[in-house]
């Protein structure tokens, strides 16, 4: 994997790349759709290839639960499973880690765990990962990272932050054992500490990773404090490798992310929220339901045909194209987004863009 850089804005570390992965190029700063157990709920493949989407997620714990490695190997690798011609990175499992730790025992060698599905026990290790991802063929794989609540006492933070690094340096002579056109991605953690990131950032930055992802935050921490992880975080990576922010998705944090220095995103909101009837527009963030919206006869997204009172009706109605259509216009929004940052980074314009962003934003 190749990542250049094509443009840098002159006040800020918000720059426009390109991403050459083996399923083709990717511009950058981008969002990705999750397709955590191989879909992108609500949307057809193609239709998010005819947007202009590039690079899905999707994410290995899930996969590897099911339907398993040797399924998806068997039918041809996870791009001919998803029944998709773009590019793919996979997160190893960290979150899944602190979203289900009553179902989680985490120790130096590994992870042990019961499934959400069935309660079977598994385990994995750095080095199980990071084998499964390269049999899945993946264009970019993460390490597997060990991050708890920011809101845990220091000394949990540590611990987690330097096994880690530790499972980072084992992933690392795996890599090297390999055989394989899949990227690595190490994870910086470190909470809200900026001594942590820092040390994190430092150590992972020497291993040798084709890029790195800026995790454990989301989780609780205040957009300030957010914010000052991800600058700290930054300012320690190489700054000719791609950056990641793990999990973050509204639209205002991907905006202040960009302006220091990150380029890959990914999160839920777009199609979680239009599952539960909230669409993303030029306003801000509209909840269909709302009344004042019965007999509104303009489109929620100017790309889009679909009235508000229409959009509103399916919803109330608990009609199945609800779900869709607000999908795909969320998509959309976020892929215009993305757009915007790209065009505006080269105009030297970005800060002006989120302060009008930060104006206009509505949520009702």
């Amino acid at each position: 994997m190749k990542f250049e850089i094509l443009w840098k804005d002159r006040s800020s570390g918000a720059r426009v790349g390109v991403l050459y992965t083996k399923s083709g190029p990717v511009l950058t700063p981008a969002f990705m759709p999750v397709g955590t157990e191989g879909a992108v709920k609500g949307v057809f493949p193609s239709q998010l290839w005819e947007m202009g989407y590039r690079l899905l997620l999707s994410n290995l714990y899930h996969l590897y639960l099911r339907p398993g490695i040797e399924t998806v190997e068997k039918v041809g690798g996870i791009q001919k499973f998803m029944a998709w011609p773009g590019a793919i990175l996979t997160d190893s499992g960290g979150f899944q880690i602190f979203s289900l730790s009553s179902k989680v025992e985490v120790k130096e060698e590994g992870i042990y765990f019961s499934s959400h599905r069935d309660g079977s026990r598994h385990f994995l290790s750095p080095e199980d990962v990071i084998e499964y991802q390269g049999r899945l063929g993946v264009d970019i794989a993460m390490v597997l990272d060990h991050f708890v609540s920011n809101e845990a006492p220091r000394t949990l933070v540590e611990e987690a932050t330097s096994r880690t690094l530790r499972w980072a340096e084992r992933a690392a002579r795996k890599i090297s054992q390999m055989r394989t056109s899949t990227a690595f991605f190490g994870i910086v953690q470190g909470g809200i500490y900026p001594d942590l990131r820092k040390s994190s950032a430092r150590h992972l930055a020497a291993m040798g990773f084709d890029g790195f992802g800026i995790g454990g935050l989301g989780v609780g921490e205040s957009e300030e404090d957010m914010m000052g992880a991800v600058e700290e975080t930054v300012a320690h990576l190489p700054e000719e490798k791609p950056r990641y922010l793990m999990g973050i998705g509204h639209p205002i944090q991907i905006v202040k992310a960009v302006l220091r220095g990150v380029d890959l995103f990914d999160c839920v909101i777009p199609t979680r929220n239009g599952r539960r009837g909230q669409v993303f527009t030029g306003e801000g963030l509209l909840r269909i339901k709302r009344k004042e919206y019965a007999t509104d006869p303009e489109p929620a997204y100017p790309k889009y045909p679909f009235s508000r009172a229409l959009l509103r009706h399916l919803h109330v109605s608990g009609h199945i194209n609800s779900a869709l259509y607000n999908t795909l216009i969320n998509l959309r929004f976020f892929l215009d987004i993305m757009e915007k940052i790209r065009k505006y980074i080269k105009a030297n314009y970005l800060r002006e863009f989120l302060r009008d962003l930060e104006k206009n934003w509505r949520e009702k």
